[in-house]
């Protein structure tokens, strides 16, 4: 039996996010459509190319409605870490702080969200347990519960000796999809006892026994490997040939084993290609330790940590290497910087789409810290911060990156 949410508000909540999905196709992005639009930070009007990387300032709510007229149906990962209902997302003028508000706040976003992803596109929603049931049931009312994918643990914390009842170490990722039955697995780099070594300038994950002469248990000191000069002897022709394939090919290579000079039938993987499934519990601690480097440190209370985003990231992008990411609560930019470590593990061109408010940092080490890199600005924004770790971040994992940052305007 599916259970539907129902709060005060919510046909109003549905109603506003389907009318800003509909709109009208046909003058969608066009000047003096009704809708809002982005802008150059010099006040001309921009239409951003889907695979550009980008970061947008103001309400997500019109940021959202605004790409849709480039980003429909192109973005294949959302991610998003939205405000856990604890008072502090006083800058979204449609948000209150109870479950309804709450759930009225992110309704119309998250339909903007579904329109989007990809057919094959993944949302993941970041959040503790406050909201986490909520969260859940709203999800699949939106996505349809078929469509979720289940939930994800979140390991951020150890410790914790003070705590009142039991020490609260983790957070809940909850996965859709826009249609589960065009998505994947959800993979992530292999670690298993195969080796890593470089061959002809590149890491390649090494496999010595995948040919065995059978299966079961094995004496100790005998050799379990099929020798390539036993193939046809113990499996036959038709294995000879299979493998003299994928010699060919170059997913297996020869290399000389034991003291009778016959040879292992070795299986070689690019290291980037390589993997397995993504376990459900991720441990990532220490967001703040992703500052530091970038000389951003104490300038925001609590960052994601990189490794758990690119985690999540390339588990849908892992062979996806130009795959559009969105994140409309990006806050510090560790979305971005995730994006830009993952495209590092494979080279690949994979772009971001940030949406962030103009809200004011109000710590003196934030201040310090932004306006000795802005040039003077008195009163620097979280949306400032964002620009400066993209810039900083690409100056570690992608020197020459782009990035274009833009303003929304509402539509006249």
């Amino acid at each position: 039996m599916t259970t539907v949410l129902e709060w005060t508000g919510k046909a109003a909540a549905f109603d506003l996010g389907r009318r800003l999905v509909d709109g009208d196709p046909e003058r969608e992005g066009h000047l003096g459509d009704g809708r809002p639009h982005l802008w150059d930070v010099d006040g001309t009007a921009h239409v951003p190319d889907p695979h550009e990387n980008l970061l947008v300032v103001g309400d997500n709510l019109p940021a959202l409605t605004a790409l849709l007229a480039t980003h429909r149906r192109q973005v294949k990962v959302v991610y998003i870490d939205p405000p856990y209902n604890t008072g502090n997302a006083h800058t979204y003028k449609d948000h209150g702080h109870d479950h309804a508000s709450w759930l009225s706040f992110m309704t119309p976003r998250l339909l903007l969200a579904r329109e989007l992803m990809r057919e094959d596109g993944v949302l993941f929603l970041h959040l503790d347990d406050k909201e986490s049931a909520w969260a859940q049931l709203l999800g699949h009312e939106i996505f349809g519960e078929d469509n979720s994918l289940g939930t994800l643990i979140h390991q951020r914390a150890k410790g914790g000796g003070n705590a009142r009842s039991f020490v609260r170490g983790h957070d809940y990722v909850h996965v859709w999809a826009r249609d589960a039955s065009r998505v994947g697995p959800f993979l992530t780099e292999k670690k298993s006892p195969a080796k890593l070594e470089v061959i002809n300038g590149r890491r390649m994950l090494v496999e010595t026994d995948v040919l065995r002469a059978g299966f079961g248990r094995y004496a100790r000191g005998s050799e379990r490997r099929l020798m390539y000069e036993d193939i046809v002897a113990v499996k036959g022709e038709g294995k000879l040939a299979e493998v003299d394939a994928k010699l060919a090919s170059g997913e297996y290579i020869l290399r000389p084993w034991g003291t009778e000079g016959k040879h292992a039938v070795v299986r070689v993987t690019p290291a980037e290609k390589a993997s397995s499934k993504l376990y459900s519990i991720i441990k990532a601690l220490g967001g703040q330790n992703d500052l530091e480097p970038l000389g951003l440190a104490g300038v925001f209370s609590y960052p994601k940590p990189v490794e758990l985003v690119k985690a999540l990231v390339a588990s849908q992008t892992f062979f996806d290497s130009d795959a559009i990411v969105l994140d409309f609560f990006a806050g510090s930019g560790t979305t971005a910087q995730a994006v830009m470590a993952a495209n590092e593990r494979d080279q690949g061109s994979r772009t971001f789409v940030l949406v962030q408010t103009p809200e004011p940092l109000r710590s003196k080490t934030a201040r310090a810290v932004v306006t000795a890199a802005g040039g003077g600005v008195e009163f620097p924004t979280i949306s400032e911060l964002t620009a400066e770790r993209i810039r900083r971040a690409a100056d570690v994992h992608s020197p020459g990156l782009t990035f274009t940052q833009l303003e929304v305007v509402d539509g006249e």
